[in-house]
């Protein structure tokens, strides 16, 4: 089993125990059953030999140790997804985000159609990345012809300056400013 298969079983488990929570919460909420017969069954069940509650002790033991798994192989994804790794003859070159944030910034500070910029970059995992641009624009652009100069200029710079593959570039314009004619 790889280690991606057996984090999103681990996933699963513990959705499930959450659903089932909940769905206990529910029924209580409908009341299908009372609170004080869910409390004598389930002590009854817990009390009733010592092996029961060398189970539910185990039990908890895991379900701790799961969450604590999950929320290590989270925080130890998102530390890795904060930077592009260059892997060069001499060793590794790591570029954060803001970093190519600002490198976009500086290309489409030179385009005077372009009024607001605001970059998203995604690192995608087969190395490179993808940039949504959102852009407010003049009036009277030519759109599409902006587009193309745009992505054409910022694929290049970034190849040129950071050695970084940039897969898709896709441009949104949020805004068109009309000037007032006084």
């Amino acid at each position: 089993m790889s280690k991606e298969s057996f984090n999103n079983f681990i996933f699963v488990l513990f959705l499930v125990v959450v659903v089932f929570i909940s769905g206990i919460f529910l029924a209580l909420s409908l009341r299908l059953f009372s609170l004080e017969s869910l409390f004598f069954k389930t002590n009854y069940l817990i009390y009733s030999s010592f092996f029961s509650q060398i189970i539910l002790g185990l039990l908890g033991v895991l379900l701790f140790f799961l969450a604590i798994y999950l929320i290590y192989q989270k925080v130890k994804t998102d530390k890795g997804i904060l930077s592009v790794i260059q892997k060069t003859s001499f060793g590794e070159i790591k570029i954060s985000i803001g970093s190519i944030k600002h490198l976009t910034l500086k290309v489409i500070k030179g385009i005077e159609e372009i009024t607001e910029t605001k970059p998203e970059i995604n690192i995608l995992k087969s190395g490179g990345i993808n940039i949504d641009l959102h852009l407010s624009v003049k009036q009277n652009v030519n759109i599409p012809e902006l587009s193309e100069k745009i992505q054409g200029k910022l694929k290049e710079y970034l190849l040129e300056t950071s050695g970084i593959e940039t897969k898709e570039i896709k441009i949104h314009i949020d805004k068109i400013f009309y000037e007032d004619k006084k």
